[in-house]
């Protein structure tokens, strides 16, 4: 195994901000040299849609549902293998650096590391969205001033052996919204090959972000393509410059310790643990995604080569218009040339579905769905507040007015 391991991560870093993905506005040169020595996961997926359910994952190999957690609470510590265990366990020094706010709203969720693991909490986040606004000056030196501190402090790391984790926020401090910063991104790519081979350089995102496709706003409750496809460029694993079929974040482990990839029969993505009501689950295999619903009991199923955008569920049998107040059947107005196949994929991906699907009791899940009403009429009147004083939100007018940053 290589000495020295460099896990390179952004929160919420879309596949199309990069150009060995297709990006067009940013130059991302640095990431897309290593994509060019090494191997490109065309189609890559996280398992969950928020990050620690993202990094449980990633560190420990299983999926969500295989994890045994009930909801999104503060758990108990991890008592199986994790990538940081491993590694500890072979002599490595195993270290991670991530935003300050990370120890507070990560660790307490996940408690997958080592026992000598060493957390490196920066000040490096800049609050976006409904957060109260770090006001900054100076935009660009602000940003690259902060990725300079990224770059010291990983610097000072010195053992012979060590795996280093770099987490970048989802906004660095200095920018002024998501996918902001992504030359400063590639910056800190480019500094990290002045002192790493690119052999030992992995670059990834927990997971993605909506980025109002779909009229979505952020990340967490959706599982489509721009929330949970992700990059993942490695090292040069078998002589392949990309990898075609869907990959999941468990397999991160496999990738880095043994420079190889296998093939799944199928993959899992979750929203939440299964206790909880807005879980989703999909279910992915070759281009096809079934998705199940929850709390409306709704199903989905996309052909991905067909309809990248997941426009249409081909489980929908009937489409209405309603300027014409005329009812179609689906399969006579939506060309599409693989209807005959539809019902046997999704009696095979509802079948993988029912295998790993659980609910809580009657009283667990009823106890759930009270207190989750209740904080999220809370947090909704919070929010509101905060936005209506730093960004001038009123009720007669929900667009931004009056803001300055």
């Amino acid at each position: 195994m290589k000495e020295k391991i460099l896990l390179i991560s952004k929160d919420t870093l879309r596949t199309a901000a990069l150009g060995c993905y297709g990006g067009q506005i940013w130059k991302t040169s640095n990431i897309d040299e290593l994509a060019e020595k090494g191997t490109v996961f065309r189609r890559h997926y996280t398992a969950a849609a928020t990050s620690a359910m993202s990094y449980s994952s990633m560190f420990t190999g299983k999926y969500c549902h295989e994890m045994d957690r009930k909801k999104f609470t503060e758990v108990e510590h991890y008592k199986g293998d994790s990538l940081f265990r491993i590694l500890e366990d072979r002599g490595y020094a195993c270290h991670i650096f991530w935003g300050e706010s990370w120890s507070r709203n990560v660790i307490p969720y996940t408690k997958i590391y080592g026992d000598k693991t060493c957390f490196h909490n920066l000040d490096i986040e800049q609050r976006v969205g409904a957060e109260p606004i770090k006001k900054v000056s100076k935009k660009d030196k602000t940003v690259k001033d902060t990725v300079n501190r990224i770059v010291e402090e990983v610097l000072k790391v010195k053992e012979e052996k060590a795996f280093l984790w770099i987490h970048f926020p989802h906004v660095l401090f200095g920018a002024s919204c998501y996918d902001s910063d992504i030359d400063m991104f590639d910056f800190f790519v480019g500094e990290m090959r002045k002192y790493y081979n690119d052999d030992s350089i992995y670059i990834t995102s927990d997971h993605g972000h909506m980025n109002m496709s779909k009229g979505v706003p952020v990340y967490g409750f959706h599982l489509y393509e721009e929330g949970v496809h992700v990059p993942l460029i490695t090292p040069r694993i078998d002589g392949m410059n990309t990898i075609d079929f869907p990959t999941s974040h468990t397999q991160l482990m496999e990738i880095i310790l043994d420079n190889k990839i296998s093939k799944q029969e199928c993959i899992f993505i979750d929203t939440q643990y299964y206790l909880q009501e807005n879980r989703k689950l999909a279910v992915i295999k070759n281009n096809f995604k079934y998705i199940y619903n929850k709390r409306t009991k709704s199903e989905e199923l996309y052909d991905l080569e067909f309809d990248i955008q997941e426009n249409v569920n081909l489980l929908q049998k009937q489409v209405e218009e309603k300027g014409r107040g005329k009812i179609y059947w689906l399969d006579e107005i939506y060309f599409y040339n693989k209807w005959s196949i539809i019902p046997s994929i999704y009696k095979e991906l509802r079948a993988k579905k029912d295998e790993i699907w659980k609910e809580g009791s009657f009283f667990e899940e009823l106890l759930y769905k009270i207190n989750f009403k209740r904080k999220y009429f809370i947090n909704k009147i919070k929010n509101k507040k905060i936005l209506s004083k730093l960004k001038g939100i009123s009720n007669s007018n929900p667009h931004i007015s009056k803001y300055q940053r």
